[in-house]
């Protein structure tokens, strides 16, 4: 069978799984074919091999059930940088981009600053993203799921920075005799009853997605605690739903009473990261 029979024979399982079906399956197929989506996309004539034809359509039915492309792929983008993912950790998003983005910022201005925590790290994107990006940086990289952080491991030996980002098995802070410059955390903020209304329910971990009743349980504990492994002079960081915003201001400024608070939005110009800037009186 040629390669643009197949894909018309097999257009009624994947069209419209999702906005992005035609460009996630030739990507998928380009991936599994072991070329790029523009030679996928010019090579109709070619003919599949029977083995190339049953992986096909063994991932097209995966696809068509729900599982995300990047799960298919193994691997997903984020910060320029090519990540491993399974269905153990929460795929890397383009918001939390901006995450990276003002810590980058901020460690520019302070140069002093050495040590970071990431609390969440799920795929290890962002810790890793920083440590590639500011290398003088060391990056403590928890996360309570020890699967995620087989694969955050993967990744961390991919780029080579086992001698600058460590892994941690902990529920929020690592039990470490230090304080942190900088602290980065994307909790699960999810509200329990609303997460299971959404797509993404049942095909990304719940763990990573699930912030309790209100989505902000699990921040409640951490601004409890931050006090106690932050310098003076600190940043924190915290990934948000657009509609919690007001709450984590409050947390942060009874946390941090003299700090600088800003509330970031993101590219779709919705409250994504709250910001904490701690400066020395």
């Amino acid at each position: 069978m040629k390669l643009h029979e197949f894909l018309i024979e097999t257009a009624p399982q994947w069209k419209g799984v999702t906005e992005t079906s035609e460009q996630d399956v030739s990507v998928l197929i380009a991936h599994l074919l072991g070329r790029s989506r523009s030679w996928v996309l010019s090579h109709g004539e070619s003919e599949l091999s029977a083995e190339q034809l049953k992986k096909l359509e063994d991932h097209l039915r995966l696809y068509q059930q729900g599982v995300p492309l990047p799960y298919l792929l193994g691997k997903w983008e984020f910060f320029g940088w090519e990540f491993l993912v399974t269905k153990d950790t929460l795929i890397p998003r383009p918001e939390t981009e901006l995450m990276v983005e003002t810590v980058l910022a901020w460690l520019e201005s302070h140069p002093q600053a050495k040590h970071v925590l990431d609390i969440g790290t799920g795929t290890g994107c962002v810790a890793i993203s920083i440590a590639l990006s500011c290398e003088r940086v060391s990056v403590v990289a928890s996360d309570l799921s020890f699967a995620a952080l087989l694969v955050a491991k993967k990744n961390v030996e991919k780029y080579q920075l086992q001698n600058r980002v460590f892994l941690s098995a902990a529920n929020l802070i690592p039990p470490l005799a230090r304080r942190f410059e900088v602290v980065c955390a994307n909790l699960p903020y999810i509200p329990s009853e609303r997460l299971k209304t959404l797509s993404v329910y049942g095909k990304e971990p719940t763990l990573a997605l699930d912030g309790g009743k209100d989505g902000l349980a699990l921040y409640r504990s951490l601004f409890a605690v931050l006090p106690k492994i932050t310098h003076r002079t600190s940043l924190v960081t915290c990934e948000m739903d657009s509609e919690q915003s007001a709450e984590m201001v409050a947390l942060a400024q009874r946390a941090f009473p003299k700090a600088n608070l800003q509330v970031l939005q993101d590219l779709s110009g919705q409250d994504r990261l709250l910001k904490v800037d701690i400066v020395a009186e």
